[in-house]
């Protein structure tokens, strides 16, 4: 796909979710269809396989993610999708094959719909509490700052202000703008204004578009690659694989231009953290955090260890059931929880 078709898909993908979202299951399915005319993407065929199954076409959702498997055979939830299609007609023994695959994959789907019922509910808690926060897993490989394609297409741009921002930052650093930044030229394409925000579009040498970091050449490659942590709702995420590369911004571990202008990072960026990313965020407000849980600790524990943290704060203190029924809050209940809870995620790391 060119860039433009590569946009094109994008666009159809976004608006197949959006309706889906909102109900519109017909339409939603005509414009993952669109997506899959475009590129023969295994999300899309993820994005069409639920669609049709909540539109209650089981053998059409079957073959769409049947589809997705063959894109892409090491994604988990494909498989647990297409066991729970399967078992609602009544092929239980494939059912039960495609769920062992799914946990063969990752151990975390025999009871993954505990972990999704608690990111729900962690979600739900800390909605709005959280301003553009700064990870503090340092030991990460900084995942958010790798892409597999160019940053356009995951929405990495650059608006006005911050695009000002890094100029007066080259100037003070004797950098040259066009090592870091490129252009590309919405005119003439279809539903920009849906997929870029306004401010995003400039007129840059003479032309309207959106700007956007470059990437470096090296490669994450597969050591880094075997331990990506998940999505807040725990869902692989689609733009990162062995052969992502970084942000040209990215420098001895993390994000160089992070508060450039008085900004952090950019909107995209910063707004974006994974499953572990967010959990320990949650553990540093709450005042759990500990330094010492990250000194040795691969990518692979933390990521199980945030899930551990995940399912102890949702079940022992945001899901329980009689705090959730105090009003007012009882603010005595909720410390003796969370005390409770952080007696038992210590134990976990």
């Amino acid at each position: 796909m060119t860039d433009a078709e590569k946009l094109a898909e994008k666009y159809c993908h976004s608006m197949g979710q959006l309706l889906v979202d909102e109900g519109d299951l017909e339409e939603g399915i005509v414009f993952f269809q669109k997506a899959i005319d475009i590129g023969d993407t295994p999300y899309a065929w993820y994005g069409l396989s639920r669609s049709l199954g909540m539109a209650e076409d089981t053998a059409g959702a079957v073959g769409a993610i049947s589809r997705a498997i063959k894109l892409a055979p090491g994604i988990p939830e494909y498989y647990y999708e297409r066991s729970r299609l399967l078992a609602h007609l009544g092929r239980d023994d494939l059912a039960d094959e495609d769920r062992n695959k799914a946990i063969g994959i990752d151990d975390n789907y025999r009871r993954i719909d505990t972990i999704k019922r608690a990111a729900g509910i962690l979600e739900e808690a800390f909605e709005g509490v959280f301003h553009k926060p700064s990870c503090p897993v340092r030991s990460c490989p900084a995942y958010c700052c790798h892409f597999k394609d160019r940053l356009v297409l995951h929405g990495v741009t650059i608006g006005a202000w911050k695009l000002n921002a890094l100029r007066a930052y080259f100037r003070e650093k004797g950098l040259d703008e066009r090592d870091f930044l490129e252009a590309f030229l919405v005119a003439g394409i279809e539903n920009t204004d849906s997929l870029f925000s306004p401010h995003d579009i400039m007129k840059y040498n003479g032309a309207a578009s959106v700007i956007f970091p470059r990437r470096k050449e090296h490669a994450l490659g597969a050591r880094l690659a075997r331990d990506i942590p998940k999505g807040r709702s725990y869902l692989s995420l689609m733009w990162i694989d062995d052969t992502a590369r970084p942000c040209c911004f990215f420098e001895d571990g993390r994000c160089s231009i992070y508060g450039a202008g008085g900004e952090p990072s950019l909107e995209s960026c910063s707004s974006f953290l994974c499953m572990t990313g967010f959990v320990f965020v949650v553990l540093e407000h709450l005042g759990m955090f500990k330094e010492e849980w990250l000194a040795g600790a691969s990518m692979a524990h933390l990521n199980q260890a945030a899930v551990e943290a995940l399912v102890i704060l949702a079940e022992d203190v945001y899901g329980n059931e009689e705090l959730r029924a105090c009003d007012p809050p009882d603010d005595d209940l909720k410390k003796k929880l969370i005390d409770r809870a952080e007696r038992k995620i210590s134990l976990v790391f």
